[in-house]
């Protein structure tokens, strides 16, 4: 017999999830991505590098600048551009709304019913209508820049080859710092919210997260350092999944908040620091609801790291020069951290501009395997012990913890 969530709630797209019993025992748990893939890579080939950022960004709403900023290093490593410091620093504050907005949303819009014992935020706002508003306050912020940073809120099309389309006044940059500021307040009382919930889910057999904290070169993992995706990381198609399934080195991993933290944390910001060591052991207890708090304590990051980079910027002021890009034979990938983990773009380019290939794979593709492995671990557990009601539940909660993005998820799949 088999128990089957047709539809995980509170979680962006569509997806369920099939618990499979035999002799009165749980014998496995598939996660169906039944969302109809989108087949953006194969949108891409034969189109110029420059029109490629503006359509990946339509990939999603929720993440449309880790998009861009992915496609855009990819094709400038294929390309061989370098750009100054100022333009890295400013796609850094675009990553960063887009996470202040996404945890925002994720934490006390989707996870903080579960902790507060209600359906959804409408009706905890009944009750607990502080919490509601201060996250709506903080994911608007997050919307803020990203408007500023990606040309608008949503599908944004500033981010370019070599530099913007528009850059950002005194104006917004001073905004930017004022406001950082004051939300740190709102955001340290959330890590005490999210710091209670229970542990859900399987203990990951690996991290894997990129080499700087928002953006890098290669990517890292807990045993090995320094390599890219096709190295160590397999991909495969499920018969019952539009989304692909990795593994690493042949084993289950996880990417993340829960592994950028952990794996990262030197990195952090002064405050979200020293959050980290207030929770370095519940952290390292490893289940995947940890990377809940592990948001919370990312949202402090956030606002710290905002603040640092405006006040860097209006110190020294912009420039605002694009970095000249011309058309060459190459390949590349862009590695970039969303809200919800490791993303890549890798393209290779003809001599005249042209997309040649083109692979992506985002943080829930990445993470398939991880969410059926800690479904199993929670039904297992839970299964004979459990009424339906709160089995199903729990089930869902150990998904929404990995906030997965299930429209980024599926893409090409080759039957």
């Amino acid at each position: 017999m088999s128990i089957e969530i047709e539809a995980f709630t509170r979680v962006e797209g569509n997806g369920g999830a099939e618990v499979i019993i035999e002799n009165g025992e749980v014998k496995d748990v598939r996660v169906k991505i039944f969302e109809g893939p989108r087949f953006f890579e194969l949108l891409t080939l034969g189109r110029h590098y420059w029109d490629v950022p503006d359509l990946e960004a339509r990939i999603c709403a929720i993440c449309y600048l880790s998009h861009s900023v992915a496609s855009v290093l990819g094709i400038e490593r294929a390309l061989g551009v370098e750009v100054p410091e100022e333009i890295m620093l400013l796609r850094e504050l675009g990553l960063l709304g887009e996470l202040i907005e996404s945890h925002a949303l994720h934490l006390y819009l989707l996870v903080a019913p579960d902790l507060f014992g209600y359906a959804d935020a409408i009706r905890m706002a009944s009750r607990h209508g502080e919490v509601v508003k201060e996250g709506l306050t903080i994911k608007a912020f997050g919307n803020y820049i990203r408007e500023v940073i990606g040309g608008r809120e949503i599908h944004g099309i500033n981010v370019k080859p070599g530099g913007f389309g528009r850059y950002p006044t005194i104006e917004e940059l001073e905004r930017m710092e004022r406001q950082s500021e004051a939300l740190l307040k709102l955001a340290r009382r959330a890590v005490g919210i999210f710091a209670d919930q229970e542990y859900l889910g399987a203990k990951a057999e690996h991290y894997v997260a990129v080499n700087g904290y928002l953006y890098g070169d290669k990517l890292i993992a807990d045993d090995e350092g320094g390599f890219d995706y096709f190295e160590h990381i397999e991909e495969k198609t499920l018969p019952y999944s539009f989304a692909k399934q990795s593994r690493y080195k042949g084993e289950v991993f996880m990417v993340g908040a829960l592994p950028r933290v952990m794996l990262k944390h030197e990195a952090l910001t002064p405050m979200a620091k020293h959050l980290y060591e207030e929770y370095k052991e519940k952290l390292s207890q490893g289940y995947a609801s940890l990377n809940n708090l592990a948001q919370a304590i990312e949202l402090v990051y956030a606002l710290e790291r905002t603040k640092e980079i405006a006040q860097n910027l209006l110190d020294r002021g912009i420039k605002g020069e694009n970095v000249p890009v011309e058309p060459r034979e190459g390949e590349g990938i862009g590695y970039v951290e969303a809200p919800r983990g490791v993303l890549l773009h890798h393209y290779r380019i003809d001599e005249k501009g042209n997309i040649a290939y083109s692979n992506i794979i985002t943080p829930t593709a990445f993470n398939h395997a991880m969410m059926e492995l800690s479904l199993y671990e929670e039904a297992k557990k839970r299964y004979g012990s459990s009424d339906e009601v709160t089995f199903l539940q729990k089930l869902e909660e150990t998904v929404r913890a990995f906030d997965p993005c299930i429209s980024c998820s599926v893409h090409v799949v080759r039957l």
